[in-house]
């Protein structure tokens, strides 16, 4: 029986993970910035005395999590038989198809962030973000002759 397992493990399973493994960074960071949004959403219910459960936040993680893996997963499949040679016509870029919808879902998740941190400080970190590079900006041309 064990090696009966093994070899379905090793005919099966472990050629669908090498086939995965060229992007499991972009899952990873998908899927920790999906956790440290959860994190934040405690955080701004905590600050503002709203009750948190285990099972509100289980109800929200879990499908998000899991639907954002199925999308990256479903599209890089897509992009490493269909769309990457098309792609290869105009940039030389490998899965771009892939990047850029794993980069969206990690903005969604950081303007999410930046919503419960809003709630919470009154003020948005983006937007702070972005005046303090454009300060910086201002500085450095005026220090230029």
């Amino acid at each position: 029986m064990k090696a009966t397992l093994l070899s379905i493990y090793k005919a099966i399973l472990l050629p669908i993970i090498l086939f995965f493994v060229p992007i499991y960074m972009m899952v990873f960071l998908v899927g920790l910035s999906t956790l440290i949004d959860t994190a934040f959403g405690i955080w701004k219910s905590k600050a503002l005395k709203e009750k948190v459960s285990s099972k509100k936040c289980r109800k929200g993680l879990v499908p998000k999590l899991r639907s954002y893996v199925v999308i990256i997963l479903l599209l890089y499949t897509a992009d490493f038989y269909i769309v990457n040679e098309l792609t290869h016509l105009f940039i030389d870029i490998d899965y771009v198809a892939t990047k850029l919808v794993a980069f969206a879902l990690i903005i969604i998740e950081v303007k999410s962030m930046d919503e419960s941190f809003e709630a919470v400080k009154g003020y948005s970190f983006i937007t702070k973000v972005f005046s303090n590079i454009k300060n910086i900006k201002k500085v450095k041309d005026d220090l230029q002759p």
